[in-house]
């Protein structure tokens, strides 16, 4: 499935938020209603279905051992993620360690990024807009680089 929009949602006193519809159906295993959730390099949260958790996780027991980098991709992405289930109201618990690394508090902005989502702080996510808006070129540049 290709994630692509943006979804606003509300965080609750305990930590619950709801999975956006639009991205429900990709996210989610169908047999339990999971997906894995962890912390992105940038400050953000990174969700994914099951099967592209799995491809990805592939690639990261491919790094070698002896490679300080490899280890460190493998302790940040594998130590940091939880498998969340939604609960009879499709919400889920974001555990306090991710959403103290996200800084989200009373909302948070899902954005499709087509293979998985991040979730946002609002306030995060308008800056990351920001810096984009200010220098546009650097993406062409990123763009023009891979043929696009």
């Amino acid at each position: 499935m290709m994630f692509q929009g943006q979804v606003r949602t509300a965080i609750d006193h305990k930590g619950r938020t709801s999975v956006p519809s639009r991205f429900r159906d990709g996210l989610l295993e169908p047999s339990d209603r999971t997906f894995v959730l962890g912390a992105s390099l940038d400050p953000c949260l990174v969700a994914f279905a099951a099967p592209t958790w799995r491809e990805f996780c592939a690639k990261l027991a491919a790094l070698p051992d002896h490679d300080a980098n490899g280890r460190a991709a493998r302790r940040w992405y594998l130590g940091g993620a939880f498998v969340l289930s939604l609960d009879g109201q499709g919400r889920v618990l974001v555990p306090p360690a991710l959403r103290s690394w996200a800084a989200i508090r009373r909302e948070a902005i899902w954005v499709g990024v087509g293979d998985h989502v991040e979730i946002w702080d609002p306030d995060r996510w308008n800056e990351t807009v920001q810096k984009f808006l200010t220098d546009p070129g650097a993406v062409s540049t990123a763009l023009a680089n891979k043929g696009l």
